[in-house]
C-alpha cells in the first residue's frame, strides 16, 4: 500500500512518520495484547486498523470483545486519536465487516469497506476476483492497485482534519480488559533442556524458548481473568500436556503442515479475578504426521496489573 502512505505524506501539512505494525496471519486477539507495547512510547494521531480479514474464523462473541478492547486500547494511550477502520474483502466474501462497523460507529470512527466496494466492481464486471488476488485472501500486485484507490477515495471523502472519534464513548460489551499486555517466557519457571530459537516473526515472535526433550516443563504464574499462549506450530512440532490451577487438564497439538506458523494456541477469557498457575510439559505422545517433538513457547497474552 505504498501508494496510500505516499498519499498522507503528499496531503499533510506537517511531516508525518507511517509506522507498519502490521503482524499478519494474526486477528484483533492478538492485535489487542501487543498495542499496548508500542503506543506507551508514542501517541499516534491516526491509527489504521485492519482485521476484518483474519477476525472472520472466530466468534461473533469473540469478534466483538476484541475489536471493541483494541479500540479502547487505542484511545487509552491517545484520547484523541483519530481511528479508521478498513475492511478488506476475501475471494468468499466473508470478511467480518458488518461487526466492525457495529463497533466503529459507536465511537464515530470512519470505516473505509475495500470489500463492499470491490465485490460491487466484480459485479459490474469491471474484473473478476482471479484477476485481483492470488488466492481467497491475497491481493496480486492489480488488487494492491486497486485497494488502494479506494482507500485513497474514501479518505479524499472522509478529511482527515474533520474525524473526531469519541474516546470517551461507553463501551458496548460488558467485558473490558484490564491493561492486556505480553508476558514473555523470560518470566517463567524452567525444568529441563530449554534453549532460545530464533524465529524472526516480524512483529509476533522473534524469539522462543524451545525443547526437544519429552518431559521438559514450564511454569508460569499469572493473574487475571485472562490467559493466551504464543507458540510456533510446524510440521515438526510435538503436544504440550497443560495444567491449569491444578484442577484443568488439557492438550495442545502444535502439528501443522507448515514448516513455521504463529498461533495464539490458548484463548481464554472467563478465568476468576485472581493468581493463576499454569505447568506446561512436553509430552511422550506426538501427532502421527509430526517428524519431531519440537516446541516453541514465544510468551503469553494476560491482563497486567
Amino acid at each position: 500500500m505504498a501508494s496510500v502512505s505516499e498519499y498522507l505524506k503528499s496531503n499533510a501539512s506537517n511531516v508525518i512518520n507511517i509506522i507498519n505494525l502490521g503482524a499478519g496471519g494474526t486477528a484483533s486477539n492478538f492485535g489487542v495484547f501487543r498495542i499496548g507495547q508500542y503506543f506507551k512510547n508514542q501517541k499516534p494521531d491516526i491509527v489504521f486498523l485492519e482485521f476484518a480479514v483474519n477476525d472472520r474464523i472466530y466468534s461473533l462473541e469473540d469478534i466483538n470483545i476484541y475489536y471493541e478492547n483494541l479500540i479502547l486500547e487505542v484511545f487509552k494511550w491517545n484520547k484523541n486519536s483519530k481511528i479508521i477502520s478498513l475492511e478488506m474483502p476475501t475471494g468468499m466474501r466473508d470478511a467480518c465487516s458488518t461487526i466492525h462497523k457495529k463497533i466503529a460507529y459507536n465511537y464515530n470512527i470512519p470505516v473505509i469497506d475495500v470489500q463492499d466496494k470491490v465485490w460491487k466492481e466484480i459485479g459490474l464486471e469491471k474484473y473478476t476476483w482471479k484477476d485481483i488476488s492470488i488466492d481467497n485472501l491475497h491481493p496480486n500486485d492489480r488488487g494492491h492497485e486497486i485497494y488502494s484507490q479506494v482507500i485513497i477515495e474514501a479518505l479524499n471523502e472522509i478529511n482527515l482534519n474533520n474525524i473526531e472519534c469519541w474516546g470517551n464513548k461507553k463501551p458496548i460489551n460488558n467485558y473490558i480488559l484490564k491493561n492486556p499486555m505480553i508476558k514473555t517466557y523470560e518470566e517463567c519457571t524452567f525444568f529441563g533442556h530449554w534453549t532460545e530459537k530464533e524465529v524472526n516473526l516480524n512483529n509476533k515472535i522473534n524469539i522462543g524458548a524451545m525443547t526437544t526433550t519429552v518431559g521438559d516443563c514450564i511454569e508460569f504464574n499469572f493473574s487475571g481473568r485472562y490467559l493466551g499462549l504464543m507458540g510456533i506450530m510446524s510440521n515438526k512440532s510435538g503436544i504440550l500436556e497443560c495444567i491449569l490451577d491444578n484442577k484443568y487438564s488439557f492438550n495442545l497439538d502444535l502439528y501443522m503442515d507448515n514448516e513455521k506458523y504463529f498461533s495464539t494456541l490458548i484463548n481464554i477469557r472467563d478465568l476468576g479475578n485472581e493468581n493463576h498457575n499454569l505447568l506446561i510439559k512436553l509430552s511422550e505422545n506426538k501427532n502421527p504426521k509430526s517428524t519431531g517433538n519440537e516446541v516453541v513457547i514465544g510468551g503469553f497474552l494476560v491482563e497486567g496489573d
